[in-house]
Protein backbone atom coordinates (compact mmCIF):
# COMPACT_ATOMS: atom_id res chain seq x y z
CA UNK A 1 0.00 0.00 0.00
CA UNK A 2 1.51 3.83 -0.66
CA UNK A 3 1.44 5.91 1.54
CA UNK A 4 -1.30 8.48 2.06
CA UNK A 5 -2.58 10.02 -0.44
CA UNK A 6 -5.98 12.73 -0.69
CA UNK A 7 -7.81 9.71 -2.18
CA UNK A 8 -11.28 10.71 -3.55
CA UNK A 9 -12.97 8.04 -1.51
CA UNK A 10 -10.99 8.73 1.63
CA UNK A 11 -11.47 12.41 1.37
CA UNK A 12 -15.54 11.82 0.34
CA UNK A 13 -15.97 10.13 3.50
CA UNK A 14 -14.49 12.53 6.01
CA UNK A 15 -16.23 15.44 4.03
CA UNK A 16 -19.36 14.38 5.01
CA UNK A 17 -18.33 14.63 8.39
CA UNK A 18 -17.12 18.04 8.32
CA UNK A 19 -16.60 19.93 11.46
CA UNK A 20 -15.99 23.64 10.40
CA UNK A 21 -14.18 25.61 7.57
CA UNK A 22 -12.80 29.05 8.48
CA UNK A 23 -10.24 31.73 7.43
CA UNK A 24 -10.84 32.97 11.37
CA UNK A 25 -7.79 32.63 13.30
CA UNK A 26 -9.55 32.48 16.67
CA UNK A 27 -12.44 30.05 15.43
CA UNK A 28 -10.08 27.75 13.71
CA UNK A 29 -7.78 27.53 17.56
CA UNK A 30 -11.05 27.45 19.76
CA UNK A 31 -13.08 24.70 17.41
CA UNK A 32 -9.48 22.53 16.80
CA UNK A 33 -9.09 23.47 20.93
CA UNK A 34 -12.39 21.60 21.30
CA UNK A 35 -11.57 18.68 19.58
CA UNK A 36 -7.81 18.81 20.87
CA UNK A 37 -6.90 21.06 23.55
CA UNK A 38 -6.95 24.88 23.81
CA UNK A 39 -3.08 25.61 22.26
CA UNK A 40 -1.31 28.59 20.88
CA UNK A 41 -1.84 28.96 16.98
CA UNK A 42 -0.14 31.62 14.96
CA UNK A 43 0.65 32.20 10.88
CA UNK A 44 4.04 32.39 10.02
CA UNK A 45 4.83 35.26 7.57
CA UNK A 46 2.82 37.95 6.40
CA UNK A 47 1.39 36.95 2.91
CA UNK A 48 0.05 33.71 4.21
CA UNK A 49 -4.28 33.26 4.59
CA UNK A 50 -5.85 30.91 6.93
CA UNK A 51 -7.85 28.59 4.93
CA UNK A 52 -9.10 26.03 7.80
CA UNK A 53 -10.70 22.57 7.56
CA UNK A 54 -11.38 20.07 10.09
CA UNK A 55 -13.37 16.82 9.88
CA UNK A 56 -14.48 14.72 12.70
CA UNK A 57 -15.49 11.22 13.60
CA UNK A 58 -16.14 10.32 17.01
CA UNK A 59 -15.22 7.05 18.07
CA UNK A 60 -16.00 7.10 22.17
CA UNK A 61 -12.34 7.38 23.55
CA UNK A 62 -10.94 7.58 19.98
CA UNK A 63 -11.88 9.87 17.03
CA UNK A 64 -10.53 10.29 13.43
CA UNK A 65 -10.35 13.49 12.10
CA UNK A 66 -8.85 15.57 9.14
CA UNK A 67 -7.13 18.86 9.66
CA UNK A 68 -5.58 21.37 7.03
CA UNK A 69 -4.77 24.99 8.19
CA UNK A 70 -4.46 26.08 4.24
CA UNK A 71 -1.27 28.05 5.53
CA UNK A 72 1.83 28.07 7.59
CA UNK A 73 1.14 27.55 10.86
CA UNK A 74 2.93 26.98 14.22
CA UNK A 75 0.85 24.55 16.77
CA UNK A 76 2.08 25.30 20.24
CA UNK A 77 -0.18 22.75 22.77
CA UNK A 78 2.34 22.12 25.75
CA UNK A 79 1.77 18.30 25.95
CA UNK A 80 -0.98 16.40 24.93
CA UNK A 81 -1.96 15.25 28.71
CA UNK A 82 -5.51 13.48 28.46
CA UNK A 83 -4.57 12.39 24.86
CA UNK A 84 -2.44 10.49 22.17
CA UNK A 85 -2.32 11.63 18.38
CA UNK A 86 -1.25 9.88 15.23
CA UNK A 87 -0.76 12.30 12.70
CA UNK A 88 -0.05 10.80 8.73
CA UNK A 89 0.18 13.73 6.60
CA UNK A 90 -1.66 13.25 2.86
CA UNK A 91 -0.21 16.03 1.71
CA UNK A 92 2.51 18.38 2.36
CA UNK A 93 4.62 18.36 5.45
CA UNK A 94 5.40 19.31 9.16
CA UNK A 95 7.94 19.62 11.53
CA UNK A 96 7.58 17.86 14.72
CA UNK A 97 9.11 17.72 18.16
CA UNK A 98 7.90 15.61 20.79
CA UNK A 99 9.96 15.86 24.17
CA UNK A 100 13.77 15.49 22.98
CA UNK A 101 12.75 13.40 19.73
CA UNK A 102 12.11 15.58 16.52
CA UNK A 103 11.10 14.68 12.54
CA UNK A 104 9.95 15.83 9.41
CA UNK A 105 6.49 14.21 8.49
CA UNK A 106 5.62 13.60 5.37
CA UNK A 107 3.16 11.00 3.52
CA UNK A 108 5.37 8.35 4.32
CA UNK A 109 6.28 9.62 7.99
CA UNK A 110 4.00 9.58 10.35
CA UNK A 111 4.09 11.82 13.53
CA UNK A 112 2.53 9.17 17.40
CA UNK A 113 2.63 12.76 19.78
CA UNK A 114 2.90 10.63 23.58
CA UNK A 115 1.11 12.64 25.59
CA UNK A 116 2.82 13.16 28.81
CA UNK A 117 6.19 14.92 26.39
CA UNK A 118 5.81 19.04 25.06
CA UNK A 119 4.85 19.30 21.40
CA UNK A 120 5.82 21.82 19.32
CA UNK A 121 4.94 21.51 15.64
CA UNK A 122 5.52 23.71 12.24
CA UNK A 123 2.49 23.18 9.69
CA UNK A 124 3.33 23.67 6.17
CA UNK A 125 0.43 25.77 4.20
CA UNK A 126 -0.12 22.42 1.74
CA UNK A 127 0.11 19.88 4.76
CA UNK A 128 -3.11 17.92 5.17
CA UNK A 129 -3.35 15.21 7.76
CA UNK A 130 -5.78 12.53 8.85
CA UNK A 131 -4.96 12.33 12.42
CA UNK A 132 -6.34 9.62 14.91
CA UNK A 133 -6.80 10.54 18.68
CA UNK A 134 -6.88 7.98 21.75
CA UNK A 135 -7.64 8.53 24.94
CA UNK A 136 -4.35 8.02 27.66
CA UNK A 137 -7.20 6.31 29.53
CA UNK A 138 -7.83 4.04 26.87
CA UNK A 139 -4.35 3.26 25.97
CA UNK A 140 -3.28 2.66 29.35
CA UNK A 141 -6.41 0.28 29.97
CA UNK A 142 -4.92 -1.75 27.22
CA UNK A 143 -1.36 -1.69 27.68
CA UNK A 144 -2.13 -2.91 32.03
CA UNK A 145 -4.42 -5.61 30.10
CA UNK A 146 -2.01 -6.88 28.15
CA UNK A 147 0.74 -6.92 30.60
CA UNK A 148 -1.49 -8.43 33.21
CA UNK A 149 -0.73 -5.71 36.14
CA UNK A 150 -1.26 -1.75 36.02
CA UNK A 151 1.53 0.03 34.15
CA UNK A 152 4.17 2.15 36.61
CA UNK A 153 4.89 5.10 34.65
CA UNK A 154 3.27 6.79 31.12
CA UNK A 155 3.85 5.34 28.07
CA UNK A 156 5.97 6.86 26.00
CA UNK A 157 5.68 6.27 22.29
CA UNK A 158 8.97 6.77 19.39
CA UNK A 159 7.87 9.95 17.64
CA UNK A 160 8.57 8.70 14.05
CA UNK A 161 6.28 5.91 12.39
CA UNK A 162 7.15 4.57 8.90
CA UNK A 163 4.23 4.37 6.82
CA UNK A 164 5.86 2.29 3.98
CA UNK A 165 6.51 -0.99 6.10
CA UNK A 166 6.24 -2.95 8.70
CA UNK A 167 4.30 -2.15 11.92
CA UNK A 168 3.53 1.41 10.18
CA UNK A 169 2.36 -0.03 7.07
CA UNK A 170 -0.22 -2.51 9.48
CA UNK A 171 -1.09 0.79 10.86
CA UNK A 172 -2.09 2.71 8.08
CA UNK A 173 -4.36 0.16 6.34
CA UNK A 174 -6.19 0.06 9.14
CA UNK A 175 -6.95 3.52 9.43
CA UNK A 176 -7.96 3.27 6.01
CA UNK A 177 -10.35 0.90 5.99
CA UNK A 178 -11.78 2.28 8.75
CA UNK A 179 -12.02 5.62 7.35
CA UNK A 180 -13.75 4.57 4.36
CA UNK A 181 -15.91 1.51 5.96
CA UNK A 182 -19.48 2.64 5.61
CA UNK A 183 -20.34 0.98 9.44
CA UNK A 184 -17.98 3.37 11.25
CA UNK A 185 -19.96 6.17 9.51
CA UNK A 186 -22.90 5.32 11.75
CA UNK A 187 -21.44 4.15 14.65
CA UNK A 188 -21.06 7.10 16.89
CA UNK A 189 -24.03 6.30 19.25
CA UNK A 190 -23.66 2.21 18.97
CA UNK A 191 -21.62 2.19 22.29
CA UNK A 192 -20.51 -1.49 21.86
CA UNK A 193 -19.09 -0.66 18.12
CA UNK A 194 -17.36 1.99 19.49
CA UNK A 195 -15.74 0.28 22.60
CA UNK A 196 -14.24 -2.28 19.95
CA UNK A 197 -12.65 0.35 17.78
CA UNK A 198 -11.26 2.20 20.58
CA UNK A 199 -9.86 -0.76 21.68
CA UNK A 200 -8.86 -1.87 18.49
CA UNK A 201 -6.80 0.96 17.72
CA UNK A 202 -5.00 1.58 20.90
CA UNK A 203 -4.02 -2.40 21.16
CA UNK A 204 -2.88 -2.15 16.92
CA UNK A 205 -0.89 0.71 18.59
CA UNK A 206 0.80 -0.73 21.32
CA UNK A 207 1.50 -3.87 19.55
CA UNK A 208 2.99 -2.36 16.06
CA UNK A 209 4.80 0.83 16.91
CA UNK A 210 7.70 1.06 19.63
CA UNK A 211 7.28 2.51 23.04
CA UNK A 212 8.92 1.79 26.47
CA UNK A 213 6.55 -1.34 27.25
CA UNK A 214 7.05 -2.95 23.93
CA UNK A 215 9.65 -5.41 25.54
CA UNK A 216 7.51 -6.26 28.17
CA UNK A 217 4.24 -6.70 26.01
CA UNK A 218 6.39 -9.28 23.88
CA UNK A 219 7.57 -11.08 26.83
CA UNK A 220 4.83 -10.83 29.57
CA UNK A 221 5.71 -11.84 33.23
CA UNK A 222 3.67 -15.18 33.66
CA UNK A 223 0.73 -14.58 36.06
CA UNK A 224 0.01 -17.23 37.92
CA UNK A 225 -3.66 -18.65 38.10
CA UNK A 226 -4.63 -18.59 42.06
CA UNK A 227 -7.83 -19.31 41.70
CA UNK A 228 -8.43 -17.44 45.11
CA UNK A 229 -7.51 -14.03 43.53
CA UNK A 230 -9.59 -15.73 40.37
CA UNK A 231 -12.74 -15.71 42.97
CA UNK A 232 -12.39 -12.22 44.41
CA UNK A 233 -12.08 -10.70 41.11
CA UNK A 234 -15.40 -12.27 39.62
CA UNK A 235 -17.28 -11.40 42.84
CA UNK A 236 -15.83 -8.28 42.33
CA UNK A 237 -16.82 -7.42 38.92
CA UNK A 238 -20.42 -9.59 39.93
CA UNK A 239 -21.44 -7.05 43.05
CA UNK A 240 -19.30 -3.87 42.36
CA UNK A 241 -22.31 -1.73 42.90
CA UNK A 242 -23.15 -3.15 46.11
CA UNK A 243 -20.84 -2.72 49.21
CA UNK A 244 -18.40 -4.71 49.40
CA UNK A 245 -15.88 -4.96 52.32
CA UNK A 246 -12.58 -6.56 52.58
CA UNK A 247 -14.09 -9.77 54.77
CA UNK A 248 -16.68 -9.98 52.40
CA UNK A 249 -14.36 -10.86 49.46
CA UNK A 250 -12.34 -12.77 51.59
CA UNK A 251 -14.88 -15.38 52.60
CA UNK A 252 -16.06 -15.64 48.99
CA UNK A 253 -12.21 -16.85 47.88
CA UNK A 254 -12.00 -18.85 50.89
CA UNK A 255 -9.07 -17.52 52.26
CA UNK A 256 -7.68 -14.85 55.18
CA UNK A 257 -7.79 -11.19 54.49
CA UNK A 258 -4.29 -11.22 55.12
CA UNK A 259 -3.33 -13.60 52.23
CA UNK A 260 -5.64 -12.35 50.15
CA UNK A 261 -4.11 -8.68 50.37
CA UNK A 262 -0.85 -10.28 50.23
CA UNK A 263 -1.89 -12.00 46.56
CA UNK A 264 -3.53 -8.52 45.11
CA UNK A 265 -0.57 -6.69 46.03
CA UNK A 266 1.58 -9.15 45.31
CA UNK A 267 0.34 -10.07 41.16
CA UNK A 268 -2.06 -7.68 40.60
CA UNK A 269 -0.43 -4.83 41.81
CA UNK A 270 -3.34 -3.14 43.67
CA UNK A 271 -5.00 -4.01 47.10
CA UNK A 272 -8.19 -5.59 47.04
CA UNK A 273 -10.00 -2.49 47.84
CA UNK A 274 -8.04 -1.07 45.22
CA UNK A 275 -9.46 -3.27 42.66
CA UNK A 276 -12.83 -2.53 43.73
CA UNK A 277 -12.59 1.21 43.77
CA UNK A 278 -10.68 0.92 40.26
CA UNK A 279 -13.55 -0.96 38.82
CA UNK A 280 -16.22 1.34 40.02
CA UNK A 281 -14.31 4.43 38.30
CA UNK A 282 -14.13 2.47 35.09
CA UNK A 283 -18.09 1.80 35.47
CA UNK A 284 -18.48 5.55 36.29
CA UNK A 285 -16.59 6.33 33.04
CA UNK A 286 -18.76 3.85 30.49
CA UNK A 287 -22.00 5.47 32.11
CA UNK A 288 -20.72 8.97 31.58
CA UNK A 289 -19.56 8.24 27.68
CA UNK A 290 -22.61 6.16 27.27
CA UNK A 291 -24.80 8.91 28.07
CA UNK A 292 -22.41 11.55 25.81
CA UNK A 293 -22.48 9.61 23.38
CA UNK A 294 -26.42 9.38 23.98
CA UNK A 295 -26.98 13.24 24.25
CA UNK A 296 -28.77 11.63 27.34
CA UNK A 297 -28.78 14.56 30.47
CA UNK A 298 -27.23 12.86 33.58
CA UNK A 299 -25.73 13.88 36.77
CA UNK A 300 -21.97 13.18 37.15
CA UNK A 301 -23.14 13.10 41.29
CA UNK A 302 -25.74 10.54 40.98
CA UNK A 303 -23.60 8.55 38.69
CA UNK A 304 -21.01 8.60 41.38
CA UNK A 305 -23.30 7.58 44.16
CA UNK A 306 -25.07 4.90 42.40
CA UNK A 307 -21.86 3.80 42.00
CA UNK A 308 -21.04 3.71 45.78
CA UNK A 309 -18.99 7.09 46.09
CA UNK A 310 -20.09 8.55 48.98
CA UNK A 311 -17.14 11.19 48.85
CA UNK A 312 -17.71 12.97 45.85
CA UNK A 313 -14.01 15.01 46.87
CA UNK A 314 -12.15 11.91 46.87
CA UNK A 315 -14.43 10.33 44.09
CA UNK A 316 -13.12 13.04 41.51
CA UNK A 317 -9.65 12.70 43.33
CA UNK A 318 -9.49 9.12 42.06
CA UNK A 319 -11.36 9.60 38.85
CA UNK A 320 -8.71 12.32 37.60
CA UNK A 321 -5.30 10.28 39.13
CA UNK A 322 -7.26 6.73 37.08
CA UNK A 323 -8.19 8.82 33.74
CA UNK A 324 -6.07 12.24 33.85
CA UNK A 325 -9.32 14.20 33.70
CA UNK A 326 -12.27 15.30 35.78
CA UNK A 327 -15.36 13.28 35.35
CA UNK A 328 -17.04 17.11 34.21
CA UNK A 329 -14.58 16.68 30.98
CA UNK A 330 -15.56 13.10 29.93
CA UNK A 331 -19.22 14.09 29.94
CA UNK A 332 -18.69 17.02 28.10
CA UNK A 333 -16.24 15.69 25.24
Amino acid sequence: MEPFQKEPELVGRLAAHRLFHSCDLDETRDTVGRIFKPHELSVRGKRQKLDAEMDHIALGGASINRLRYGANVTIEPESLDNFLLVQMPMAGQANIRCGNEKILSTPSMASVLTPSLPVHMQWQGVCDQLIVKIERAVLEAACAAALGHPISKPIEFQLGMNLTHGGGLAWQELVAFLTTSQFIHGAGRQNLVTSQLEQLLATTLLERHPHNYAEALLNPAPTPDLPYIRRAEEYILAHCREPITMQDLAQHAHISTRSLYKGFQAYRGISPMGFVRKVRLQKVRETLLQARHAGQPISVTQVALDWGFGHLGHFTQAYRKQFNELPSQTLRG
